[in-house]
């Protein structure tokens, strides 16, 4: 069996993966097979890549998804086309590392019993302002442990040290999950599982709750195009939960949340000081200061109608006119502190292409489950920063 499938959803807006996959399908021995899931006509002006798919028989084009299927419909009718033992999904203008089926090999001997797999992911904004300073942390550690279920399990529903959206590195986008845990995620969903426009959020959640045990690579295997949220108008299929994906990326991970948990008979329990902070975290992203208002002022409205707005006087998010510098360069404790633009770099795939040659090769990497202490790999958790839209 092939050992891991990658799956490339091509969703409204995003060109067809002609050179991610052909980049992942460059080693002819790499273990892995691509499945593109076009969406309409996304692919259809894609000759190269179906040229492509008539070479290299790991690489499978999907029938085009009708018109007006939700992002995670589409996200679901692509894995359930994997034949892998693993699976993970990226998107076309995202960035993987060609060895990542070696380092899930590697990583099933470092922690036995592993199904769910995470690792540093880059957050790359091609957009970015080139003359604000910005710096990008690459960790120099390359070790896979085991992570605490139960730590993760506070990071992500708790908010634990998050910025506008949790620290999680585990899930199916940008992570990898075993064929056995993705058939569990799939017979425990309910008629409220896939009721959102960013299903990365409830693969992390539902992934996080089923799975038996997690691994985690300090080493980066992959960068994701990050592109501004776009809010959805689409009230929470919890009835009386106030925050959803029509305010802002926080508040639609919450509802994410909240739902995820309803179909367990589980109350939601984030609403705390941690997410207070994200929520300003997320307004203070925005630098347009109309914008701005409007979505500190939907956030405020949201957090008053809950827990009679206990922690309405907590939120007061300042209005930043522009992205703060951050001119910090060298070695911080155990990660690399690099220019943004580092060679030029704009793309995700620029940036990981080169970072990737500061990176320890796959053939030296060697797990050692006892040389450092599980806290010490979880604090250097998606140093890079958290899986975002």
């Amino acid at each position: 069996m092939t050992k891991l499938s990658i799956c490339i959803p091509v969703e409204p807006g995003n060109p067809a993966p002609v050179r991610l996959a052909t980049e992942l399908l460059h080693n002819a021995a790499s273990d892995i097979e691509i499945i593109v899931a076009p969406y309409g006509d996304t692919c259809a002006d894609a000759d190269e890549l179906y040229a492509l798919a008539e070479k290299d028989a790991r690489l499978r084009i999907l029938p085009a998804a009708p018109l007006g299927i939700s992002a995670a419909n589409l996200w679901l009718g692509t894995v359930a086309a994997m034949a892998g033992e693993w699976v993970t999904v990226v998107r076309p203008n995202d960035i993987l590392d060609p060895d990542v089926a070696l380092f899930i090999a590697y990583a099933e001997e470092a922690v036995p019993g592993l199904d769910a797999y995470g690792w540093n992911s880059f957050q790359i904004d091609a957009a970015a302002p080139r003359h604000i300073s910005a710096c990008v942390a690459i960790p120099i550690q390359h070790h896979t442990l085991e992570i605490s279920k139960d730590d993760m399990l506070e990071t992500f529903f708790q908010w634990k040290d998050s910025s506008n959206v949790p620290k999680m590195p585990f899930g199916i986008y940008h992570a990898a999950i075993k064929r056995s845990l993705l058939e569990t995620v799939l017979a425990n969903s309910g008629e409220r599982s896939w009721l959102t426009a960013y299903p990365q959020y409830e693969w992390s959640a539902r992934v996080l709750l089923y799975a038996a045990k997690l691994g985690f690579s300090s080493r980066p295997l992959s960068a994701s195009d990050v592109r501004p949220y776009q809010p959805v108008e689409a009230p929470s299929a919890v009835e009386g939960f106030p925050f959803n994906s029509s305010i802002g990326v926080t508040a639609a991970i919450a509802e994410t949340q909240a739902r995820v948990l309803h179909d367990l008979n589980i109350e939601w329990s984030g609403f705390n000081d941690n997410f207070i902070r994200a929520c300003m975290l997320d307004c203070m992203f925005v630098h347009d200061e109309t914008a701005f208002e409007e979505k500190a002022q939907a956030y405020y409205a949201a957090i008053c109608d809950l827990e009679g707005g206990r922690l309405a006087p907590s939120f007061r998010p300042p209005y930043l006119p522009e992205p703060q510098a951050d001119p910090r360069r060298g070695l911080h404790g155990r990660v690399l502190l690099v220019n943004r633009f580092i060679g030029n770099a704009v793309t995700a795939e620029e940036f990981f292409k080169l970072v990737r040659t500061m990176l320890t090769p796959v053939h030296l990497v060697k797990d050692v489950l006892d040389e450092l202490p599980v806290s010490t790999v979880a604090a250097n958790i998606a140093l890079s920063g958290s899986h975002a839209a």
